[in-house]
């Protein structure tokens, strides 16, 4: 009578792997910002005191290599707009999504965190920082035009 719960225990447990990949998107994907902690684009970075940058639009894109892009258009506080552009590596686990440096950093080096957040199908939620304000949260919406990098 043993065998068969530990078959049938061995069977779910390979169906729970075998489903991990049905909780994230399909790679490659784009994901485009659709607000910053509940605001729509364009909108303040964060609300502490003080000068803080506008957020104009973002987008993150993960290859199916580990590779995540993140594209983001700012206007500073002095009017100037930048474009900010990084390559991290990304780890998805489930609906849990880290992106980021995964190597230790050097000593001296200004290294990058990791980000953490959620990720469905359809949608990913990243904490970008925390401040004395709160998180400061990009909700995105998976892209419906051509994947970008």
């Amino acid at each position: 009578m043993r065998l068969p719960r530990q078959q049938a225990l061995t069977f779910l447990l390979v169906a729970a792997i075998g489903c991990n990949d049905s909780i994230g998107p399909k790679l490659p994907a784009t994901f485009d910002l659709v607000n910053v902690n509940g605001r729509g684009l364009p909108t303040f970075y964060s609300p502490t005191p003080g000068l803080t940058p506008t957020i104009l639009f973002a987008s993150l894109t993960l290859d199916n290599k580990g590779k995540a892009f993140w594209l983001e258009g700012r206007q500073e506080s002095d009017g100037t707009q930048t474009i900010i552009n990084y390559t991290f590596d990304y780890r998805i686990t489930f609906n849990q999504i880290e992106i980021g440096s995964f190597s230790p950093c050097p000593a001296n080096a200004n290294c990058i965190g990791t980000y953490k957040g959620t990720i469905s199908n359809e949608t990913l939620s990243l904490n970008v920082q925390t401040t004395d304000a709160g998180a400061i949260i990009y909700n995105y919406r998976k892209s419906e035009g051509l994947t970008r990098y």
